[in-house]
């Protein structure tokens, strides 16, 4: 099986803040109540927590000596020293002496070496394992704000209804399939393209992808990504523009490319960095005109929805409730390696 996720980055169009709760209690005043971010806490997120914490006690006992650089040289390179750590392996002493020297430098934790003796008798973390754990954690919460959502709105779904959500990446319009039941869909697409539902929902459906996906290529995401960037700078839609001498032109003729460049240096946010993003969507734009805007799909995407629970489609990987057991084997199996 396949686990490892594609290798794409992914900025979604609102910041995300480390604070999930105040995000999520910001954004409820509009309604939102999918969110595409919620909270996870990995294995290596409490394990830095250990390592700073630990760190940060002994970084005080190092200050009480005359040179703390020494001290913490006769610990981990000095065999003669009596302060050196015979009870460590020499990887446990290699990992000590690089956190300790970094803490000394900097004052502050944010080095951390997870061979550290701290975590001798754990397994190690299998950075592909937790990426599957993220989106399986993820998912269990959008369903429970699915629930929220359609119980807010006293919706009601029968159990073993296969429901298909699909979703436009122009508008994020939310279209619902799988029944004939009219005032069903009706409600169904009220609520979720009401606020940033479908959008934030749009956003997981990614954010859940594996690279056997069907659905998601690096062609749609990339126009994808140009389309929204062109809009969100110069408030125009490339797909509503007209294409003359190989260039999205506006009604006046302007180059949608000038205008974007324009945007971008009179944003302060963006001034340092737009040469960089101008030479990143550049070539995209003017390929894309090149060969028109409909010679790549867009970036349609897909989930199914049943028995209160989101369904991956398209890809073996799947989150949805009740099938996440190959992440919990898959873990063991890394673990006894």
């Amino acid at each position: 099986m396949n686990i490892n996720p594609i290798n794409i980055p992914f900025v979604a169009t609102n910041p995300i803040t480390q604070n999930t709760q105040a995000k999520t209690d910001a954004e409820n005043k509009d309604g939102t109540i999918i969110q595409n971010k919620n909270g996870w806490e990995s294995d290596t997120d409490k394990r830095a927590k250990i390592l700073d914490e630990k760190y940060r006690k002994i970084n005080e006992q190092n200050k009480q000596f005359e040179n703390p650089y020494h001290h913490i040289f006769d610990k981990y390179k000095n065999t003669h020293s009596s302060y050196f750590r015979h009870d460590l392996t020499e990887i446990e002493r290699n990992a000590a002496y690089f956190m300790e020297m970094s803490w000394a430098q900097s004052g502050k934790g944010g080095q951390h070496d997870f061979r550290d003796s701290a975590f001798r008798d754990e397994p190690l973390i299998n950075g592909a394992v937790e990426v599957a754990e993220r989106k399986a954690f993820n998912r269990q919460k959008v369903n429970g704000q699915l629930k929220e959502l359609f119980e807010k709105y006293q919706i009601s779904i029968p159990n073993e209804l296969k429901l298909t959500f699909t979703i436009d990446p122009n508008n994020f319009r939310l279209t619902v399939g799988g029944t004939e039941d009219k005032g069903l869909i009706g409600q169904l697409e009220e609520v979720l393209n009401s606020a940033r539902n479908s959008r934030e929902l749009f956003v997981h459906i990614i954010q859940s992808r594996s690279d056997d996906s069907t659905q998601f290529t690096r062609d749609k995401y990339d126009k994808y990504n140009l389309v929204r960037e062109i809009k969100n700078v110069t408030g125009y839609d490339l797909k509503n523009l007209i294409v003359s001498d190989g260039k999205f032109v506006t009604e006046d003729g302007t180059d949608i490319f000038e205008i974007y460049k324009n945007g971008l240096r009179k944003n302060p946010y963006n001034a340092a960095g737009s040469g960089i993003m101008a030479a990143h969507y550049g070539p995209q734009l003017y390929a894309l005109a090149k060969n028109g805007f409909d010679s790549i799909p867009d970036l349609f995407l897909s989930i199914g929805y049943e028995n209160s629970s989101l369904q991956d489609i398209g890809q073996k990987e799947s989150y949805g409730t009740g099938k996440t057991n190959w992440i919990q084997e898959w873990k063991a199996s890394v673990a006894s390696l």
